[in-house]
């Protein structure tokens, strides 16, 4: 792990590694399209149920799968497939207890004000990172990613790390959504939410091995 490049190379990965894009375009689009039902969060309609429960499924799914395939990509690795999909079966119900406690905190924070909603998502935020490379417990795993997100500085650059992927993900997006056909809107909006699932995940990944390996 010691011989990751600098995190900039993050931003190429996708490119270099196009399975890794692949993965993350399949799954923005299932939820695009869950989507289209009923909004993850709009509880009153009755699509909801199909919404909410896709995203509580596809993502452990996603995860296990993705987060080894980063780890092997910043190695400059070939992905062992097998390796991954056979250990995906292992993580998947450990990921989606995190998926469930971890949504319900965030939200929570998020009804109460938009800061707790933020502060809580940001604590846990790399609970599926201790599940997939430590093999965790989730709760294990929940308390390891609140040791090691207590320093501040840290995990308040990671913050503004994620938050300028997605400002300018929704910058494109508005600009798609006043210049484009509406098909053009669509399938945008399914590839650049996939382009920037992976590039988050990257970071996420890429700064805990490396709050990890300082430790």
């Amino acid at each position: 792990m010691r011989t990751w490049k600098p995190i900039s190379r993050g931003l190429l990965l996708p490119f270099r590694h196009p399975l890794l894009l692949a993965l993350s375009v399949g799954y923005s689009a299932l939820l695009y399209a869950a989507g289209t039902l009923a909004g993850f969060l709009d509880i009153r309609n009755p699509y909801w149920v199909v919404s909410a429960g896709g995203l509580l499924l596809l993502s452990p799914i996603y995860h296990a799968l993705l987060l080894p395939a980063i780890a092997f990509a910043l190695n400059e690795k070939r992905t062992d497939w097998r390796s991954v999909l056979g250990e995906a079966q292992n993580h998947f119900p450990r990921l989606l207890l995190g998926e469930i406690v971890v949504g319900a905190a965030v939200i929570a924070g998020g009804l109460l004000l938009l800061i707790p909603g933020i502060y809580f998502g940001m604590r846990l935020i790399y609970y599926k990172q201790v599940i997939v490379f430590g093999r965790a417990s989730t709760i294990a795993a929940l308390r390891e990613s609140l040791s090691v997100t207590r320093e501040w500085r840290s995990t308040s650059w990671l913050f503004l790390g994620l938050a300028g992927i997605y400002g300018c993900a929704v910058g494109l997006d508005v600009l798609l959504i006043a210049l484009a056909p509406i098909l053009a809107v669509h399938v945008g909006t399914v590839i650049g939410t996939g382009l920037v699932l992976t590039w988050m995940n990257t970071l996420v990944t890429f700064t805990y091995v490396a709050q990890v390996d300082s430790t």
